[in-house]
């Protein structure tokens, strides 16, 4: 009989649903909606792109319109803003992406990734953009150093989809840091 659901995707299940418990009382009930009705995709693309490298379009599409759903009903003023940083962010980081695979030949930023960066800023806003992406590369960062400890090769890659994306739902949790 096969399995329906993954060990990988169990596990972020579980990480998903804690920190939605320990969280969710320092929100208001449109924000707790939200992000129950987010953890779906992002467990998907998480456990996707452990598995093949690649961010599901499908997944990053859910959570822009989950995005602007949200927005559009409860704060239809940051709405454009939302959607302009998402693409601003979205395009800038796929530039240096590309820049960094023509001159090194090998890719450190995908264009998922990209595409899952511009996902968050909608629904996040131009406000959380600095912690939205120090959160993440802490986490990619401390994912490489693990990778390493156990023994992982320099010539690996580490998929940087699960930390955007558990980064963006930790962060429906919190007012901007920096504003």
């Amino acid at each position: 009989m096969r399995r329906i659901v993954s060990h990988r995707a169990a596990g972020f299940g579980v990480i998903y649903t804690v920190t939605l418990v320990m969280l969710a009382n320092t929100v208001d009930i449109w924000q707790v909606a939200m992000a129950v009705a987010i953890c779906p995709p992002l467990i998907w693309l998480s456990q996707h792109d452990l598995t093949h490298f690649e961010i599901p379009d499908l997944a990053t599409g859910t959570v822009v319109l989950i995005a602007i759903a949200y927005h559009g009903g409860t704060d239809p003023g940051v709405l454009l803003i939302n959607l302009i940083a998402g693409a601003v962010l979205y395009a800038l980081l796929w530039a240096v992406g590309e820049l960094h695979f023509r001159r090194t030949g090998g890719e450190g930023l995908g264009i998922g990734d990209a595409k899952l960066f511009g996902a968050g800023a909608v629904l996040l806003g131009p406000w959380q953009l600095p912690e939205f992406i120090l959160l993440s590369s802490v986490g990619g960062i401390v994912g490489v150093a693990v990778a390493h400890m156990r023994g992982g090769s320099d010539q690996e890659g580490i998929p940087f989809g699960p930390f955007i994306a558990y980064s963006m739902f930790v962060l429906i949790f919190f007012d901007p840091l920096f504003l």
